[in-house]
């Protein structure tokens, strides 16, 4: 009869908390982006852009929480995926791993978004 390693046990165990933990993790990106669009709405796009220190907070204060959240996203992604050991260079595919491609195409369409307004 084989028996399981503790600490493989350990890692099966823990393996739902971290969904829940990267879940919750997202969520608040989800927020922090939603608070970005509100943010650029006001100050970007509406006529408080004419005012140029108006403008230039707003813009520091978009960027800080674009920053925040691109470096936020790849610090849980790079967590959630080391937890699963994901590797990109096998064939096989899988939901978590299209979850964590998806995450880093999110964080570099954040960046994109970064430059828009920085420029």
């Amino acid at each position: 009869m084989a028996t399981q390693d503790p600490q493989q046990i350990q890692i099966q165990t823990d393996k739902p908390n971290l969904l829940i933990q990267y879940a919750k993790s997202t969520q608040n990106v989800c927020l922090y982006l939603a608070v970005s669009a509100l943010l650029i709405i006001i100050f970007i796009l509406s006529p408080l852009n004419q005012h140029i220190i108006s403008s230039v907070f707003g813009k520091a204060i978009i960027l800080c929480l674009l920053a925040y959240m691109m470096f936020y996203n790849i610090q849980q992604t790079n967590i959630f995926a080391n937890n699963f050991n994901i590797s990109f260079f096998e064939l096989k595919w899988s939901p978590v791993k299209s979850n964590i491609v998806c995450s880093y195409i999110f964080t570099l369409c954040l960046f994109l978004l970064f430059i828009q307004i920085l420029l």
